[in-house]
């Protein structure tokens, strides 16, 4: 099966704030099995509002599916859902293969 990645598009109430409770809640759910890593990209641009790309893998949908739902349940990661005023985007993406490439 093809690996997955979650990614959150969000916009945050107040980026200095998050970044300690972001890390808590990394060290805590990157500890789980099935958690191959999380990353996060912030925009650049200073004439748009600063959004940040939370980025998870598993190594598969199967895993992702059993995974994901403890997110919401852990201190930790619900410490860091208390600091997102608004998620953009947010689903499971694979890797596009075009058909014959």
């Amino acid at each position: 099966m093809a690996e997955i990645t979650e990614i959150f598009v969000l916009k945050m109430k107040d980026p200095k704030r998050a970044d300690l409770i972001r890390e808590r809640a990394r060290e805590d759910f990157t500890s789980l099995e099935g958690v191959t890593s999380w990353k996060t990209y912030v925009t650049t641009s200073p004439d748009k509002p600063t959004l940040f790309a939370e980025i998870y893998t598993f190594p598969d949908e199967a895993t992702a599916k059993q995974v994901t739902p403890q997110f919401a349940t852990r201190e930790a990661t619900q410490a860091f859902l208390a600091e997102i005023e608004e998620i953009l985007v947010g689903q499971y993406f694979t890797e596009y293969l075009p058909a014959g490439a």
